[in-house]
């Protein structure tokens, strides 16, 4: 939809494992973040994901030198790598089952080993401040109705495997810099429900620079999905101090 809406703004780039920046979770085994560009930074490895429903996971804070996310390992990739401090998520999935919808919730946490979480974002369905077991639909298809933009109806179909990602998150509170001290750690938590194939594929990147003014602090900004009006799924988020 992005790219439709803004066809010089490079948005429909190549989601191919081998092709992506930090990879948080996906079905391919024997992936690493450990190589290239990488490899300076420090960057846990994926975990990978089976063929099952509902997929459950988290990254980032595994308890070892192998398996922690410093933030400010992260900042420095981000700011080395793209001159960003804000991380963006993006997400492929390969719901080939037969029902292309999903339905997601996250979580991103920054925490300190000995006094615990110090922020956190959520991705759920209810707008307060705390983390909420109540998914956010993924939609199989997203139309927009005809208007100024495009006199006709268009349909984009997501979800379902097409190499290129199927939407974009963000939450533009997340900027990492006065967090990047100490030994404090970026944990990323999530759940995929009504899951009919598994191929879901979470990576994170500051490819694409977050400008958009959003008028609730800390909501999650979902792109791809429902887009640059920031209607689409996912508005009702949270954040906690």
């Amino acid at each position: 939809m992005l790219d439709f809406l803004q066809p010089d703004a490079g948005w429909d780039t190549a989601a191919g494992t081998g092709t992506l920046d930090v990879i948080i979770t996906t079905r391919s085994e024997g992936q690493s973040n450990s190589g290239g560009d990488l490899a300076p930074f420090n960057i846990p490895d994926p975990i990978t994901n089976t063929q099952e429903n509902p997929i459950d996971g988290e990254w980032g804070a595994g308890g070892t030198t192998e398996t922690n996310m410093l933030v400010s390992d992260l900042l420095n990739y981000l700011m080395a790598t793209f001159d960003a401090t804000i991380p963006v998520f993006t997400f492929d999935q390969n719901e080939t089952g037969g029902n292309p919808d999903l339905f997601a919730l996250a979580m991103v946490e920054i925490v300190d080993p000995e006094d615990g979480v110090l922020r956190a974002w959520f991705l759920d369905n209810v707008n307060n401040s705390s983390f909420d077991d109540s998914p956010v639909l993924a939609p199989g298809e997203i139309c927009i109705t005809p208007d100024s933009i495009s006199p006709d109806e268009e349909c984009f179909t997501t979800n379902v495997g097409s190499g290129a990602f199927d939407y974009l998150l963000f939450a533009p509170t997340m900027d990492l810099t006065p967090w990047a001290d100490a030994d404090n750690l970026f944990r990323v938590t999530w759940r995929f429900s009504d899951v009919d194939d598994g191929g879901e594929e979470i990576t994170l990147t500051g490819r694409f620079a977050p400008t958009v003014t959003v008028p609730e602090p800390g909501t999650l900004a979902l792109f791809g999905s429902a887009l640059l009006a920031l209607v689409a799924f996912g508005r009702r988020t949270s954040t906690r101090d």
